[in-house]
């Protein structure tokens, strides 16, 4: 296996015990343009929100809303017209949202570039693609979080929410635990259909449980 996206460590857990293997096959196989959380299907809604982090304003995603809306032509066949109109749907629920409630006050994005994305845990190959990390002083230590924006058609369970913010965690330790202190609270995942929020910190305190190590064994043990 080169490597596991977590979307595909959620999708294996879902996966009926005969299929798991077939699964895992599978695995980097060139596929369609698929509606579970990840691929070109929600990219323009998910690039919107991540770049109104970033500038910390909603104005990438009003903009997004005018591009998505300009592109519906005469004649657009009905998969195409249903995506637009699914991206659109996220993009309206947050149009006037206050970003800044998803970030410290003093917080300042870091680029992703030089970051380890592939990180071997329990040792597999994990593919980890945050939306935007970024540093902020807590007021005795320089600190690193991150948010995460994800989607799936029927939405995502808690708990499955849960292992991407462990995945986070691992993720932000493995590129700046000797620079900074890993902010469990601001390790953010957000199911941004169902508007829910999961942070690691709900890992720690047991709101949500711990399944991220017990499925990489059990991909291991299918494989």
């Amino acid at each position: 296996m080169k490597k596991i996206s977590v979307k595909n460590i959620v999708t294996f857990i879902n996966k009926t015990e005969k299929s798991r293997k077939t699964f895992l096959d599978n695995l980097g196989k060139p596929n369609e343009t698929s509606l579970d959380g990840g691929g070109d299907y929600w990219v323009r809604s998910l690039s919107a929100l991540s770049n109104a982090v970033k500038v910390k304003n909603t104005e990438p995603i009003k903009e997004k809303i005018a591009d998505i809306l300009n592109d519906f032509k005469p004649g657009i066949i009905k998969q195409t017209r249903d995506m637009y109109e699914r991206n659109l749907s996220i993009l309206h629920n947050y149009k006037d949202f206050d970003v800044s409630n998803w970030l410290p006050a003093n917080a300042v994005i870091v680029s992703k570039n030089s970051k380890k994305a592939v990180i071997d845990i329990s040792g597999l190959p994990v593919q980890l693609t945050p939306s935007q990390v970024y540093s902020f002083d807590d007021g005795e230590e320089k600190c690193v979080g991150a948010i995460w924006f994800l989607a799936k058609l029927e939405g995502f369970k808690k708990e499955e929410l849960g292992i991407f913010a462990e995945a986070l965690h691992i993720y932000l330790s493995a590129n700046f635990e000797n620079s900074h202190r890993i902010s469990a609270q601001n390790c953010l995942i957000i199911d941004v259909l169902n508007k829910e929020e999961v942070n690691y910190q709900m890992i720690v305190d047991g709101e949500i449980p711990s399944l991220l190590f017990a499925t990489l064994e059990n991909i291991k043990s299918t494989r």
